[in-house]
């Protein structure tokens, strides 16, 4: 029997997976005692619980010294083994068990066993498919108030079941159910905390086996925002809008740009209001109402408000960034640079207020209306006139002239003309940095012609090319009473 033994060990020296088993056995064993040494390891837990549906799939490891089988109890061809035995290469290998889907009402049991060859030693696996789940949800009908409060909505199913919310603010009388494998209808109480901020929504989610389903919750909260308008504008020569505001809590308003005032009227109104616009660029301000109180979070609601610029511009003249427009002598496109008025006035008084600039000994700053049926002007010329001038018929001019030098242009930062009416004349005045250096008297073509109203422009009288420019930051054209 020993001999018989030895000669079965030599042939198995043919097949490498058995390579395992010289190394362990004692050729001088007994049969017993062969046997007696074998291996058959697997990792496998006791018992497995995979879904209906979605099935997922049981893998372990075996871990041998003789050749192993893997087999199902009957009646489970639901279940698919692969690899179902060791290869001749090897003894140890993953084994996987994948199931299909069950569309029974109830739960199915299966068990594989893993057995070796010339050994007793067997490992058992039981693998339970859940049934196929029922589950129907009749979420909440409605929104929460913003005061909170509950609302019930059921769970029916033939399987345990979870409902969670996605934030923490709704919660439930009942977090989970069970059940005997029979249909079971459960109603469950969703619970909202009060609302102290803006409307919010959350998720429900409900699972059961492998179902799940999702409602998205919404609660009403506290509201600030401003009801729609159409075309927020400010007239361009000044002017107000009025803004309605929908609230339930107490707020403020702010302005992006200082030269708009916004004014809060009562709990439901906003006055925005702003002068002249006297910038080379339309104003775009946001007008934002935000809560006084901190406890309704960053809550906010803006418009737009505009207001378009009032000036049209010819020659060279650049608008900077900060809405100042540039001003420059070179002629660049064959034109006189000028800011001209799109409006056309009578009396009026005009301040332009001026930033950096370069003056060369040509320079020119000239501040006329024209297109009146007169002219009216204050001319500033280094190479030529300093002057106010009139010629009220058309017929012949009046002036009066004054000195000036190229230290005091480049020191000017106020350039005021006034055109006032006086006593059937019309007074020209021209105020340097606030202090008057002319005035003159002259024939008034708007006391003759009620029609009569002329374009006002500042900037040069004719095209030089000194190198001269500066920046206009403001011009300001007030009219004044008749």
């Amino acid at each position: 029997m020993k001999n018989l033994f030895n000669t079965a060990l030599c042939l198995l020296l043919l097949l490498p997976a058995w390579s395992c088993v010289l190394d362990e056995i004692d050729t001088q064993m007994t049969d017993e005692e062969a046997i007696a040494a074998i291996r058959l390891e697997c990792d496998a837990l006791e018992a497995y619980t995979i879904q209906a549906t979605k099935p997922q799939a049981v893998s372990f490891r075996v871990n041998s010294t003789t050749p192993w089988t893997v087999s199902v109890s009957d009646g489970a061809d639901w279940l698919s083994v692969e690899p179902a035995s060791s290869s001749v290469s090897s003894l140890s290998e993953d084994v996987r068990i994948t199931a299909k889907a069950n569309s029974d009402l109830k739960d199915r049991t299966a068990v594989v066993t893993v057995k070796g060859e010339n050994t007793s030693i067997t490992h058992t696996v039981q693998i339970t498919q859940m049934r196929k789940g029922q589950l129907t949800v009749v979420p909440v009908a409605g929104e929460f108030s913003a005061d909170g409060g509950q609302q019930s909505f059921t769970v029916e199913s033939n399987l345990s079941w979870d409902v969670t919310a996605a934030d923490d603010w709704l919660s439930f009388s009942v977090n989970h159910g069970d059940t005997d494998g029979s249909l079971k209808k459960v109603t469950v109480q969703a619970i909202a905390a009060a609302n102290k901020s803006v409307v919010r929504s959350t998720t429900m989610t409900v699972v059961s086996g492998d179902e799940k389903r999702e409602y998205l919750v919404n609660q009403n909260g506290q509201y600030l925002e401003f009801l729609p308008v159409d075309n927020p504008v400010i007239d361009r020569l000044g002017g107000e809008l009025e803004l309605t505001v929908k609230a339930s809590m107490d707020w403020k308003v702010e302005v992006s740009d200082p030269a708009i005032t916004a004014t809060k009227v009562g709990n439901d109104k906003v006055k925005v209001s702003a002068p002249f616009n006297n910038k080379f660029a339309a104003r775009l301000a946001a007008v934002t109402i935000k809560p006084i109180s901190a406890e309704y979070g960053d809550v906010s609601s803006t418009v737009e408000v505009s207001q378009d610029i009032n000036f049209d511009f010819s020659g060279h003249v650049e608008i900077l960034s900060d809405g100042s427009a540039k001003v420059y002598a070179d002629g660049a496109d064959g034109k006189a640079s000028r800011i001209t008025t799109r409006d056309a006035y009578r009396y009026v008084s005009c301040v332009v207020t001026l930033g950096e600039k370069k003056i060369e000994k040509s320079a020119q700053m000239f501040l006329c209306t024209h297109d009146c049926g007169a002219e009216y002007q204050c001319q500033i010329d280094l190479a030529g006139n300093k002057r106010l001038r009139s010629n009220g018929s058309g017929t012949s001019y009046k002036t009066t002239k004054f000195n000036f030098t190229q230290e005091e242009l480049q020191a000017i930062e106020t350039y005021r003309m006034d055109f006032v009416p006086d006593a059937g004349t019309v007074k020209l005045e021209f105020f340097y940095n606030g202090t008057s250096m002319a005035s003159q008297n002259s024939v008034s073509v708007f006391e003759s012609d009620p029609e009569a109203a002329g374009h006002y422009f500042f900037g040069l009288e004719k095209v030089v090319t000194d190198g001269t420019w500066y920046v206009v930051e403001t011009f300001d054209v007030t009219p004044i009473a008749e």
